[in-house]
């Protein structure tokens, strides 16, 4: 029996059907929801949401290539697994048959720009603990860790953000290589 999957934007319903399964990435690593999956909750990184279609549904879909699968380039959000149904909710989703990837890019080649230039959370890291430790007489504040999907929320025009969702556009179209991002990948 396969399981429900809807990806859900404020702007649209960018799939709702029945799947084999969902992959998707969360702030703890890449997860598989098969049917029947226990009860889930999290918060789900840029990366590239897999659904694999099953029957009459795989045809057609803006992000679904000919394998019966649908791809799509999430820019972080949550999901939610109960009663074999896995929701997505996105404030932004990109279906593989909709990312321009020439845009794409453009995009990725800016942010790698950026990220080089030292504009990126790194080097501001750098610089906001060296100041914190130059006041004479104060100890240094604990560092809280953010993990790359609380990056992803609380700093959305960051350049590493940036990146990596111009790679996760460019992985859901098939685009391999971030360095190049030439070479289509083989399906």
């Amino acid at each position: 029996m396969p399981t429900r999957a809807e990806l859900v934007t404020p702007e649209r319903i960018l799939f709702s059907g029945e799947a084999e399964f969902v992959v998707l990435r969360t702030d703890g690593g890449e997860i598989m929801f098969l049917p029947n999956h226990a009860p889930f909750i999290g918060a789900v990184d840029i990366s590239v949401v897999r659904i694999s279609e099953t029957g009459a549904e795989a045809e057609g879909a803006a992000g679904a290539e000919a394998s019966g699968e649908f791809r799509a380039a999430i820019h972080g959000g949550f999901v939610h697994v109960a009663d074999n149904k896995v929701t997505l909710l996105a404030s932004v989703a990109e279906p593989a048959g909709e990312i321009d990837v020439e845009r794409a890019r453009r995009a990725l080649e800016a942010a790698q720009a950026a990220v080089a230039a030292g504009e990126g959370s790194e080097g501001r890291e750098g610089r906001e603990s060296e100041a914190a430790a130059a006041v004479p007489g104060e100890e240094a504040p604990d560092k809280v860790v953010e993990s790359s999907t609380m990056k992803a929320m609380l700093s959305p025009d960051d350049p590493d953000v940036a990146l990596r969702r111009a790679e996760a556009r460019l992985e859901a179209v098939g685009v391999t290589g971030a360095a190049g991002a030439a070479a289509p990948a083989s399906h």
